[in-house]
């Protein structure tokens, strides 16, 4: 503001000079006729109060030096009338000045918005091409996979139906969290097991931080659980009446292991966990999304049930913040 006041009284010397310089030229009437322009300049440079300082000292100068008498700021009729036209010619300029101002800063507000917007949106149209390459990326794989270790073309649609609607939950989860929503590891474990009949209690208990995930992460661990849930329901400790899971994950912040998040399936109170003589489905995906996390699978197949242990990266796992 003081910068625009000190404008202002340097565009009226200037405006005053040169009227002083064109006097001898002009006729007589012509008081203010170097000092609109320059309260007009000072508005669009400086702002509208630095034009009205200006529009005051270029009036009380024109009054003083150019309207008779001259010298003085003595009122007649003549005087009058020159500051009434000056005052109501300064007060339509002012009004324009304010009106042009208003209308060029609300243009300048809305380019600045709608690049914004445009910013936005180029931003989430890359999200959503990420994360449906992601999608379809996962369900090529389950296609392969299940054509591989299917027996028959039933058998395939069951398999394929199954694993997509376990995606379905987790598309649920994606779709919140490219609104902002948080996506932990117990809701992602909730939300997958539940709908096999599974859920929190006797025989399903959870241990660990309420870990966040990354939308990367969030599809991968939901196949993961399904088909561990599912394996225990049809041949684990869950296809018994006693038989309990205990789901458990941390995050390593160790030198030697920094970055590394651990989940551990651990089934008890089943029957006995058996080595299958070869790699099915259930295995080959369990290794496949561990990889495509970073990670590892591992199996132990034990008297008391069977127990997974999955290694995953951090990076790939965890929301950034996190990680």
């Amino acid at each position: 503001m003081a910068y625009g006041l000190l404008a202002a009284v340097a565009m009226t010397l200037l405006s005053m000079g040169a009227r002083f310089l064109l006097d001898p030229m002009l006729p007589p009437g012509f008081p203010y006729l170097t000092f609109f322009p320059s309260i007009i300049i000072t508005g669009f440079v400086w702002g509208i109060i630095p034009a009205a300082c200006s529009a005051v000292l270029s009036g009380l100068a024109a009054w003083y030096w150019f309207i008779p008498p001259y010298g003085s700021f003595n009122l007649d009729a003549q005087s009058v009338t020159a500051l009434v036209f000056y005052v109501v010619v300064v007060v339509i300029d002012l009004g324009l000045l304010q009106l042009a101002l208003h209308t060029a800063g609300s243009q300048a507000r809305a380019q600045i918005a709608l690049a914004s917007a445009l910013q936005l949106q180029q931003v989430v149209s890359e999200e959503v091409d990420h994360r449906l390459k992601n999608l379809l990326a996962t369900v090529n794989g389950l296609i392969s996979l299940s054509q591989k270790h299917a027996t028959s073309p039933a058998e395939l649609g069951e398999q394929l139906r199954q694993r997509v609607n376990a995606m379905s939950h987790s598309v649920a989860l994606l779709r919140g969290a490219a609104h902002g929503a948080k996506t932990g590891v117990r809701d992602v474990v909730l939300s997958t097991l539940q709908p096999l009949g599974i859920s929190l209690g006797e025989r399903l208990h959870l241990d660990g931080q309420d870990e966040i995930l990354s939308p990367n992460g969030i599809i991968p661990l939901n196949l993961i659980l399904h088909e561990l849930g599912t394996n225990s329901v049809k041949y684990g400790a869950l296809s018994g009446q006693i038989g309990s899971v205990l789901v458990k994950w941390n995050v390593s912040d160790s030198e030697d292991c920094r970055g590394l998040m651990r989940l551990c399936w651990s089934e008890r109170g089943g029957p006995k966990a058996v080595k299958p003589t070869r790699t099915g489905f259930g295995t080959e995906l369990l290794n496949r999304m561990a990889r495509s996390l970073g990670g590892v699978c591992d199996f132990e197949f034990e008297e008391v049930g069977l127990t997974v242990t999955i290694t995953m990266n951090c990076k790939q796992m965890l929301d950034g913040d996190r990680a």
